[in-house]
């Protein structure tokens, strides 16, 4: 098993929107003004890294008002020292309404199912889409990998692409030594 999904594991937190909420259904911006705040209350503690499972379970119903309010802006407050997954997301229209959230405030969220792990919401342009593939093909990189055939890209390119996907949550990045003596990131993808 890969050391990275251990260490993963035993910082996972849940968030279970429909104990958040309260009820089944979560409809419109003041709710989910008031969802984002207990939220954040209680991520305050968790350290850098952590796993954030964002869970469906038990929500039958929500609008992407409330989608954009609770769940996005969390994303986009807590990211990059929180990693976030949702999980249990089973509900076709949920679903639509986190992906029309997500593009309006041009987020995107990998989502948990039984068939893997997708990208929803506003994708990443391509060349960082290939990247990201190339990171659940080896399930780690380095900027110094993508220098090196086939790809050859510049080290600030390679860099930028990496920093580009850590900073929209596709990616986990743990601080390393470089063989140089220097500082290295390694990167994991986030599942």
């Amino acid at each position: 098993m890969n050391v990275m999904k251990e260490i993963r594991r035993r910082q996972e937190h849940g968030i279970r929107l429909r104990d958040f909420v309260g009820d089944e259904a979560a409809w419109g911006t003041e709710l989910g003004i008031q969802v984002f705040a207990r939220i954040n209350r209680d991520l305050a503690g968790l350290s850098q890294g952590s796993l954030v499972l964002v869970d469906y379970s038990g929500l039958e119903r929500s609008d992407s008002s409330f989608q954009r309010e609770a769940v996005v802006e969390t994303l986009r407050k807590h990211r990059p020292r929180l990693l976030f997954v949702g999980v249990n997301l089973s509900d076709a229209d949920m679903k639509t309404n986190l992906e029309l959230a997500l593009e309006k405030r041009g987020e995107c969220f990998v989502v948990r199912s039984s068939t893997g792990a997708t990208v929803i919401g506003k994708l990443p342009a391509a060349e960082l889409l290939e990247t990201l593939k190339l990171a659940s093909r080896h399930g780690e990189l380095a900027s110094t990998m993508l220098t090196r055939k086939p790809w050859n890209l510049e080290p600030s390119t390679a860099s930028s692409r990496l920093t580009a996907l850590w900073k929209a949550g596709l990616l986990e990045r743990v601080e390393g030594a470089a063989a140089s003596g220097g500082r290295e990131y390694q990167y994991y993808p986030v599942e």
